[in-house]
C-alpha cells in the first residue's frame, strides 16, 4: 500500500502573524478546513465516490486520522496515481484559498504488514521535503514595488474595507482569513457550546473593550510514548509483543485519534462551564476563544480575569475526559495508566500587545516548565507581561534575582503527590485569597498592601533581607490570629524562605501570588 500525509506547517505563526482578532479567527479556521472540507473535497475527486466508511483492501483508499491540519490515508498499491493527484488537489486548493499557510504532502511506499513502519518513514519523508521546499514567504515577491499590507506587512493584493472604515490595503493572506471569519465563528461557536452571534461579541470584547487577554497552549504529556504502543497486545510483556495486521493497527490509531479529539472538545466545553459557575458569569455568554482544538493540543484566547481558572479547569477535565473514554483507557492499560495529563502555558498581556509574542512565551512555558514535570501528571506555568518588549522566558525568571518561581503548579488527580508539596495550585489559590482577605470588623486588608510590596522588595533584596521582614512581619502580627494565619498561608508555613535543594537559589510563590492576584477572582477559590 501507500501512506499519503498531507499536513500544515507553521499553524501557530500563520494564526498570530496579525494582531487583528478576526484574522486569527480566520486563519484558524483555514487550518481547520484543510484536513476536513478540503481534504473530503480533494478524496473525492482523486476517488470517485469516495466514502470515508472505505476500508483497504476492498476500496481504493481509507482515510485514517485527520485532525489539527493533517491528513494521513492509506491507498491500495494499484492507485498510486490517485494517491499523487489527492495530494496535488489538496495543496493546490490550500494555495489558492489560503495563501501563505504551508501545505505539502507525500506518498510514500508501505511493504504489506508494516504499517507503523510506513507511517514513520512518511512523517520522515514530510519532513525532509519541507527542509528543502522554500516557506510560504517566497510567494509574495517585492518586485515589482507594491503597497506594503496594512496588517501583515506582506505586499497588498487588494482594498478592503473593514465596518466604516476606509479603505486599505490587504494582501491575499489578510484577505483570505478575513473571508474566512463568517465560517470560522460558526465552528467555534459549535466547539464552546454557543451562538456565532455571541462568539462575534467575544472576538469584538477581546479586541475592543478586554483590559487584559490570555493566550492559552495547552499539549499532552507523552502522548509520542501511547501512540508507540497502539501496535502492542495487553498483557503480552515480557514476551515478544505480536504483531497486528495492517488493518487492525489502522482501526486502533483511527479509533485513537477519534477518542483523543473528541477528549479535548469536551474537556473544552466542560471547562468553559466550570469557570462559567464558579465565577458567577453570564452563561450565555462565551469567554474562551478556541483557535485549536484537535488531537492533545489546545490554544485559546480568553479574557484576561478567566484565563487561569479556565486553565486550570481544562487540565483537569481533561484528565477526567480520558479517564472516561473507553477506547483511551483500554490503550493506556497496557501502560499500567489510567488516565492522560497535559501540560499548559499561559500569557498574559495587554489588548494590544502583539499575539505571536505572546503564543511564543505561552508555548515556551508548556514546553520548559509546565511538561518538564510531565511524568508527575498535570502541570501549569504563566507569566504576566507588564513591559512591550519581546519576552523572554529566561530573562523573565532572572530578573527576581536569587529568588526562583514556584513555577510550574501541579494540577489534577496528582497535584496531591508528594512531588506537588509546596507547588499545587490550589495553594497559590489559597495565598492570592490571603491577600485578599479582610477584617470582619474593620474591613481592612489583614496583610496591608504595603507591608506585602515591602516583602516583595526584601525578596529581591536577597534572602537575608527578606528573611529579616518576614520575621518582623510576623512579630507584629504574633498577638492576631487571623493576620498571623494569613501570613502564614502567603509564606507557605515556613519561618523562613524555603531553598532549593543545597543551591543558594530561594523558591517563593510570593512573587506568584502578587502577580496571579488581578487573575485569580475570590470566587475561584472556593472551589
Amino acid at each position: 500500500m501507500y501512506v499519503v500525509v498531507v499536513s500544515t506547517a507553521g499553524n501557530q505563526r500563520y494564526i498570530f502573524s496579525s494582531g487583528k482578532r478576526q484574522e486569527i479567527v480566520g486563519a484558524s479556521h483555514l487550518i481547520t478546513e484543510v484536513n476536513d472540507k478540503w481534504a473530503f473535497e480533494a478524496l473525492h475527486r482523486a476517488f470517485e465516490g469516495f466514502r470515508p466508511d472505505w476500508r483497504l483492501p476492498e476500496a481504493p483508499c481509507e482515510l485514517l486520522v485527520n485532525a489539527a491540519g493533517g491528513v494521513t490515508v492509506l491507498v491500495g498499491h494499484a492507485y498510486r496515481a490517485e494517491a499523487r493527484r489527492f495530494v496535488t488537489e489538496l495543496t493546490t486548493w490550500a494555495l489558492r484559498r489560503a495563501p501563505g499557510l504551508d501545505v505539502a504532502g507525500v506518498v510514500h511506499e508501505c511493504p504489506e504488514g508494516e504499517l507503523a513502519t510506513g507511517l514513520a518513514g512518511a512523517n520522515a519523508r514530510l519532513a525532509a521535503l519541507r527542509a528543502e521546499l522554500p516557506g510560504p514567504q517566497s510567494r509574495f515577491l517585492r518586485l515589482p514595488l507594491v503597497e506594503d499590507c496594512a496588517s501583515s506587512g506582506l505586499p497588498a493584493a487588494t482594498l478592503v474595507r473593514e465596518g466604516e472604515e476606509r479603505l486599505r490595503p490587504r494582501s491575499a493572506v489578510s484577505k483570505a482569513k478575513l473571508d474566512a471569519y463568517s465560517g470560522a465563528l460558526a465552528r467555534l461557536a459549535k466547539e464552546a457550546g454557543t451562538g456565532p452571534a455571541a462568539m462575534r461579541k467575544l472576538v469584538e470584547r477581546l479586541g475592543l473593550e478586554a483590559d487584559w487577554v490570555g493566550v492559552v497552549h495547552a499539549d499532552g504529556n507523552a502522548i509520542g510514548e501511547v501512540v508507540r504502543t497502539l501496535g502492542e497486545e495487553a498483557g503480552c510483556h515480557p514476551a515478544p509483543v505480536p504483531r497486528l495486521s495492517d488493518g487492525e493497527l489502522a482501526a486502533r490509531r483511527r479509533r485513537f485519534s477519534e477518542a483523543l479529539k473528541g477528549c479535548a472538545q469536551r474537556a473544552f466545553q466542560a471547562a468553559h462551564r466550570c469557570v462559567v459557575e464558579r465565577l458567577g458569569l453570564c452563561p450565555d455568554d462565551p469567554h474562551v476563544l478556541p483557535l485549536v482544538l484537535g488531537g492533545d493540543d489546545m490554544t485559546a484566547v480568553c479574557e484576561g480575569r478567566v484565563v487561569l481558572p479556565f486553565t486550570r479547569a481544562y487540565l483537569e477535565k481533561f484528565e477526567e475526559a480520558t479517564a472516561e473514554d473507553p477506547v483511551i483507557a483500554d490503550v493506556l492499560q497496557r501502560l499500567g495508566r489510567t488516565f492522560l495529563s497535559a501540560g499548559a502555558g499561559v500569557a498574559v498581556v495587554k489588548r494590544n500587545y502583539p499575539f505571536h509574542f505572546a503564543y511564543d512565551l505561552a508555548e515556551e512555558l508548556a514546553r520548559h516548565e509546565a511538561k518538564s514535570v510531565k511524568r508527575h501528571g498535570s502541570a501549569l506555568a504563566f507569566s504576566v507581561l507588564y513591559e512591550s518588549s519581546a519576552p523572554d522566558l529566561q530573562r523573565i525568571r532572572a530578573s527576581t534575582g536569587a529568588v526562583r518561581s514556584v513555577s510550574p503548579y501541579a494540577v489534577g488527580r496528582h497535584a496531591n503527590g508528594d512531588w506537588a508539596s509546596g507547588r499545587r495550585f490550589s495553594d497559590l489559590v489559597e495565598q492570592v485569597k490571603a491577600l485578599v482577605e479582610r477584617s470582619e470588623r474593620s474591613g481592612e486588608l489583614l496583610l496591608p498592601r504595603t507591608a506585602v510590596h515591602d516583602l516583595r522588595e526584601g525578596i529581591c533584596l536577597g534572602n537575608d533581607v527578606a528573611n529579616a521582614r518576614l520575621a518582623l512581619m510576623r512579630r507584629r502580627y504574633e498577638r492576631d490570629a487571623k493576620r498571623t494565619a494569613a501570613l502564614n498561608t502567603l509564606a507557605g508555613g515556613r519561618e523562613r524562605l524555603p531553598q532549593l535543594g543545597a543551591s543558594s537559589v530561594t523558591v517563593t510563590a510570593l512573587l506568584d501570588a502578587m502577580t496571579a492576584l488581578p487573575f485569580l477572582p475570590e470566587g475561584e477559590g472556593a472551589q
